[in-house]
């Protein structure tokens, strides 16, 4: 979900694969602790996958969300 109106869906994915890729490895399944890293001037933490399942980017007044679901 995009909330800022500014950002394309393509780059908001773009910006989720990016962080994500950053962060592997670094937040274990069963983790209760967030996973925070930059990409391109925004900030982006992943909640803790066993409860949350979601990541939020931020940059300034602009948000992104993604929530984690299942593969079909």
């Amino acid at each position: 979900m995009v909330e800022d109106g500014q950002t394309s869906c393509a780059e908001a994915v773009r910006l989720v694969r990016t962080f994500h890729q950053q962060i592997r490895g670094k937040q274990p399944a069963g983790s209760d602790k967030p996973v925070r890293a930059a990409v391109d001037g925004w900030t982006c933490v992943s909640g803790p996958p066993s409860s949350q399942g979601g990541t939020l980017c931020m940059r300034g007044s602009d948000t992104v969300s993604a929530a984690v679901v299942d593969a079909e």
